[in-house]
């Protein structure tokens, strides 16, 4: 029997209502220039098909297997793109009004003295990933001695690009701290909470990482949250499928697009509309283009829907319009144990 995503390919109304057009498999031949602009058409229909599947995995009843993400960093996520700042700031408005600013400092150096990059793009799926073990295992520290689970559970293949991508990922967030702060509503203007939060307070990073990193007994590799860091995480955290996470890994800002529709979703008591300004400076601070913003957001919309139908969310000329979802059926079903955080969200 075909599995759905494959009938879904073959759905001209598909990407109708997507504004793709169907690729042409055709093989590339040697000494051929590769067409970017087909390979990113054939990248977003393999995601549409990926969100079929989860929604087959849905309706069948089954459980899907979900992730506790960091409430601060669906609010405020890292930069998209490679970028030699030191200091990113994000700003979010939550559901009772609140605003929460979130600012990431990169303060590690490396052994020659330079500062060790500010983590960003797929760097944000291995944090989820570490945040999400440190969870479950009610553990700060999160071992990493065996690499190739990481790897296996987000698609790579075991090559020694991938262990060593791995290796500089983990290397820049082990510099990584934020200052989570929150103004809340009050009688004589906001209450303010301000939190200083080494993400990571130690990280031990071999020279090689690969299936056969050695696992020192005085010093496996591995994360330590930080204390404050891992307080936070364990009172504010949203589930979410990991088969859909790791499928958006090389797609961060449709990831966190998607990671938000769902929160707001979810937390909506009524329908609302949440201006493309405020959206800015919550997901990507540097563009300032209404009509890009809106874009993306539409594309998210429609590839989301195919997971989850009942999404009810419009990106409309105003701002992102978005209510409780239609008959009151949510991404998973809210009986499974890890849907109780999602009162915090």
């Amino acid at each position: 029997m075909k599995k759905l995503s494959q009938i879904v390919a073959d759905d001209n109304s598909l990407f109708e209502s997507s504004g793709l057009s169907k690729p042409r498999l055709v093989p590339k031949r040697k000494g051929e220039k590769r067409d970017y602009k087909e390979e990113d058409k054939a990248a977003q229909l393999s995601l549409y098909g990926d969100m079929a599947d989860y929604r087959v995995l849905r309706n069948s009843g089954m459980s899907p297997q979900l992730v506790q993400i960091a409430q601060c960093m669906i609010l405020c996520g890292l930069p998209y793109r490679a970028t030699a700042e030191t200091k990113i700031q994000r700003i979010a408005r939550t559901g009772d009004d609140s605003l929460v600013r979130v600012s990431f400092h990169a303060l590690g150096e490396d052994i020659d003295g330079n500062p060790i990059p500010m983590p960003f793009g797929a760097d944000r799926t291995l944090l989820h990933f570490g945040i999400d073990l440190a969870i479950k295992l009610k553990s700060r520290f999160v071992r990493l001695d065996n690499p190739t689970e990481y790897l296996r559970a987000t698609g790579k293949t075991l090559t020694g690009p991938n262990y060593a991508r791995l290796r500089e990922t983990i290397r820049r967030l082990s510099g990584l701290s934020i200052v989570v702060e929150r103004f809340t509503p009050g009688k004589h203007g906001h209450d303010e909470t301000r939190q200083t939060l080494p993400i990571l307070e130690a990280a031990h990073i071999p020279s090689r990482l690969s299936k056969d990193t050695a696992t020192s007994i005085d010093a496996p590799p591995g994360l330590r949250f930080g204390e404050h860091f891992f307080n936070e995480i364990n009172q504010y955290h949203v589930p979410f499928p990991w088969e859909l996470l790791c499928k958006l890994e090389q797609k961060p800002q449709m990831q966190d697009i998607i990671l938000n529709l769902h929160r707001r979703s979810f937390a909506a008591k009524k329908t609302s509309t949440i201006p493309w300004v405020n959206l800015r400076q919550q997901i990507w601070h540097d563009d300032s283009n209404t009509r890009r913003i809106r874009v993306r957001f539409t594309d998210a919309i429609h590839l989301l829907k195919t997971a989850w139908p009942e999404l009810n969310a419009e990106a409309t000329s105003r701002g992102l319009i978005i209510g409780p979802p239609r008959n009151g059926k949510h991404l998973f079903q809210p009986y499974l144990p890890e849907s109780k955080y999602l009162g915090n969200a």
